[in-house]
């Protein structure tokens, strides 16, 4: 069907891609009986997405936040410009169902709150007059993935929503909300790589139509580094897949934070005499692979991937964050020292995994197959829908490494904290035929699955490969225990490819306590000192074996559990290394400031302890300079050496306040606080 054309010459859009941002809309929280028109909707609430309904009661702790459905409604009418387009509605996100209504005409229902998800309008569109555009947004429990999870199903149109117009022939747009262009490095290496790149041109006219496509792939500077077109016909009503070949000498290797080069292909397709569309997609030429000894390497070098879980909920706002907000928390993550992030237990917003690609900070990406994993067919199919929306929408990513299909899963009536079956046979299946669905959709990329099996449960090894959440010193024994448990893994399965998917503590800034005791996990009291011993001792242990691919702290962010009641701080998971509203970085940041990053590092740890006991004690500080001096009150309490990044100062402390400054080089820090007296013993 298609012949390649000659290189050279550029093929433009005559009648480009058209787009119209719908922030503004009116919104009732209720189910209604019939489709609300503009007229009914006209009292309604005015709001501007991102929105939910549950920004404070989400958060607020008692598991009793609303659920439900929440209807918006939006007027529009289009300008002559949009005359002759097919007209589609695009919908970064809604939580967790939405069906779509235009002019009182159901288009469809969407079911799963985390990926992107489009309409196509034109049946329904009325031209040169007013339309109507409604949409039932619901966040009650659907049977749908997750059924349940450790975390709050905020509700609402909290990402971006927009129109988008095309001609006739156009790059599809109804792929799963894909790109609809698909770029494949292959063969990859410093010399050498072949880039094959896929391209579904969509003819939605009545009639077959000659045209050609044309890619044009440029470098970071924009220099062009190879064009191909190609002539052909497509028949009317129909999606035909166009593919390209090109071969790179010595390529520009995306090269993680060090160096993360993307190359542009910019795609036009035009239909012969007529208009035509014209798409742009950024990608990364780099090869990977997951070693049992070795661990990560990218482009044939060994990459310790340490780095955090993300949550993308803040205080007083649940998941209808904004961009400036997103680019928040990624500089944050940054700061840190990261050099990977496994964005759980969903799929998060196009921006944050374009700010993944454009720092260089490597990926996993996760579908929200979460706890309870019921019998059925209906669960299994919505689950493979959220899992290929996830990987065609982000195929061309450089920084996704892996696909995951699944956390913590249990089987069906099992609950969190009772006994767990093991090689649960439902969620196995579930895990089993998604590994397969996420080869058969790309098979670049490992599938992995987060496990908090035992290591010799067999849904540790139905994934390319895997890794484990491990709470030892907060749910279960001692945090020492981590690095002895790891060996013994590694020695059990030696061929098994495996990392530590999530660890942590919880740690209330405001809760203080030396020498830190480990508290119940589920307690009012969690003091911060602890949380930091924990990590101290959990990053000691996994960064001494490499063999462990992946090291993700469990979470970068404070993140909101309605149901939870702990740490003196209702509807809150408090593991987070940063406060929920992002103000304060607890002392665990800097610790791993100090191990991962390479920019100078010197934190004296407990300056939120500002009333303690007198008597003996220990200051410490985290930095990644050679030495460290303390002064207290303007005494010098010597020097100290350390090669793990921790330095002690063993005191007594006597009652009154005290200063105390360490330096380091150029470097200081100063934490002032008062000694109280013992308190008197109990007759």
């Amino acid at each position: 069907m298609f012949a390649l054309l000659p290189l050279g010459g550029t093929v433009s859009a005559q009648s480009p891609r058209l787009t119209l941002a719908l922030d503004a809309w009116q919104f009732r929280f209720g189910e209604r009986g019939a489709t609300p028109t503009a007229a009914t909707a006209a009292a309604w609430d005015e709001v501007r997405v991102p929105h939910t309904w549950n920004a404070r009661d989400g958060a607020d702790g008692g598991g009793d936040y609303v659920r439900g459905t929440g209807w918006y409604v939006r007027r529009f009418t289009l300008g002559p410009e949009w005359t002759a387009k097919r007209v589609f509605v695009e919908f970064d996100g809604a939580s967790r169902s939405a069906r779509v209504f235009l002019n009182g005409q159901l288009l469809g229902e969407h079911v799963g709150g985390f990926a992107r998800f489009r309409f196509d309008l034109t049946p329904a569109l009325h031209r040169g007059a007013e339309n109507v555009l409604a949409v039932a947004v619901s966040n009650a429990p659907d049977g749908a993935a997750p059924i349940s999870a450790d975390f709050t199903f905020f509700g609402g149109l909290y990402r971006g929503v927009r129109l988008v117009g095309v001609d006739a022939l156009h790059v599809e747009l109804m792929d799963h909300a894909s790109p609809g262009v698909y770029i494949t490095p292959q063969r990859v290496s410093a010399e050498h790589a072949d880039v094959a790149v896929a391209v579904l041109v969509r003819n939605d006219s009545a009639q077959d139509v000659s045209g050609e496509v044309e890619v044009v792939l440029r470098d970071a500077a924009g220099t062009v580094v190879g064009t191909q077109r190609q002539h052909g016909d497509f028949p009317a009503a129909s999606t035909t897949r166009t593919s390209v070949d090109f071969a790179l000498a010595r390529p520009h290797l995306w090269n993680g934070r060090r160096d993360p080069h993307q190359y542009r292909a910019s795609v036009v397709v035009r239909a012969a005499g007529a208009g035509g569309d014209a798409v742009e997609q950024r990608f990364g030429i780099r090869a990977f692979r997951i070693d049992a000894e070795r661990g990560f390497l990218l482009n044939g070098e060994p990459l310790d991937l340490h780095g955090v879980s993300r949550h993308q909920d803040r205080a007083g706002k649940g998941w209808a964050i904004s961009e400036a907000d997103e680019r928040e928390d990624f500089a944050l993550i940054r700061e840190l020292g990261a050099s990977a992030v496994r964005v759980a237990h969903y799929q998060q917003s196009p921006l944050w995994f374009d700010l993944a690609d454009e720092s260089g900070l490597l990926a996993w990406a996760e579908v929200p197959v979460v706890n309870e994993v019921p019998a059925g067919a209906r669960y299994l199919d919505n689950a493979r829908q959220q899992l290929r929306e996830l990987i065609r929408q982000n195929y061309n990513r450089p920084a996704i490494i892996c696909w995951s299909v699944g956390n913590e899963t249990r089987e069906e009536g099992e609950r969190s904290g009772g006994p767990i079956r093991a090689n649960g046979e439902e969620s196995g299946r579930v895990i089993a035929a998604l590994a397969q669905t996420a080869k058969a959709e790309d098979p670049t990329r490992p599938s992995v699955y987060a496990s908090n099996h035992p290591a010799e449960d067999t849904r540790n090894f139905l994934t390319d490969v895997t890794a484990f959440n491990r709470y030892f010193g907060w749910y279960h024994g001692r945090s020492d225990e981590i690095g002895p448990w790891l060996d013994d893994v590694h020695r059990r399965y030696p061929a098994l490819r495996f990392g530590i998917s999530e660890y942590g503590a919880g740690a209330n800034p405001t809760q203080h306590e030396l020498p830190a005791r480990k508290p119940p996990h589920a307690g009012p009291w969690h003091p911060e000192e602890y949380q930091n011993d924990y990590h101290e001792r959990h990053w000691l242990a996994l960064q001494a074996r490499p063999f462990v691919w992946c090291k993700f702290v469990w979470n970068m962010f404070d993140f909101a559990v309605d149901a939870r009641r702990e740490g003196g701080t209702p509807g809150l998971n408090d593991k987070g290394l940063v406060s929920y509203d992002r103000r304060l970085r607890k002392d665990a940041f800097y610790w791993y400031q100090a191990n991962w990053s390479a920019e100078p590092v010197l934190h004296l740890t407990s300056r939120r302890y500002r009333e303690r006991p007198a008597g003996r004690g220990e200051l410490k500080a985290y930095s990644n300079a050679p030495r460290v001096e303390l002064w207290l009150d303007g005494q010098s309490l010597g020097v100290r050496e350390s090669r793990d990044r921790i330095f002690r100062w063993p005191v007594d402390l006597p009652v009154g306040e005290h200063r105390v400054v360490a330096r380091a080089g150029d470097l200081s820090d100063e934490i002032v606080f008062t000694c109280l007296p013992p308190p008197a013993a109990t007759p």
